[in-house]
C-alpha cells in the first residue's frame, strides 16, 4: 500500500492532534496494518511519524509543567514521576533533589517561585 503525499499529510496532522495510529487510520478509512506496513516500507516516513508523535507529546509535557508551575500538586507530581522516567539527553539533573516526592515539589516551588 501507498500513501499520497496529502495522505501522509494528513496522517501526520491527526498524530501531531494526538490520534493514535489506529484513530488516524480509522479517519482516513485506512486500516492499522495498511499503515503501519507503510511506515514500515518508508524509513523517511517513518522518522516523520515519530517526530510528529514526539510534538504531540511535547504539548502534552508543557501543559502538565505549566499546569505544575501554576500551583497543582497533581501535576507536579506528575510532572516530576515523567521527568524521572524520561530518557532524554536534554534533561539538565537538577541538584540537591532527594527521591522524596515533597523534597522535589519544594524545589520544584523554588524554582518557579517569583524573585
Amino acid at each position: 500500500m501507498t500513501l499520497t503525499p496529502d495522505q501522509q499529510d494528513e496522517f501526520l496532522d491527526h498524530l501531531r492532534n494526538g490520534l493514535t495510529w489506529s484513530a488516524a487510520a480509522y479517519a482516513m478509512d485506512l486500516t492499522r496494518l495498511d499503515v503501519a506496513d507503510f511506515i514500515a516500507e518508508d524509513e523517511h516516513f517513518h522518522h516523520r511519524v515519530e517526530d510528529a508523535q514526539a510534538e504531540a507529546q511535547d504539548h502534552v509535557d508543557e501543559a502538565i509543567f505549566q499546569a505544575a508551575v501554576s500551583g497543582s500538586v497533581a501535576a507536579a507530581r506528575l510532572w516530576m514521576n515523567m521527568r524521572k522516567t524520561k530518557q532524554s539527553t536534554e534533561l539538565i539533573p537538577f541538584e540537591g533533589i532527594s527521591d522524596d516526592s515533597d523534597d522535589e515539589l519544594e524545589a520544584l516551588a523554588r524554582l518557579t517561585a517569583d524573585d
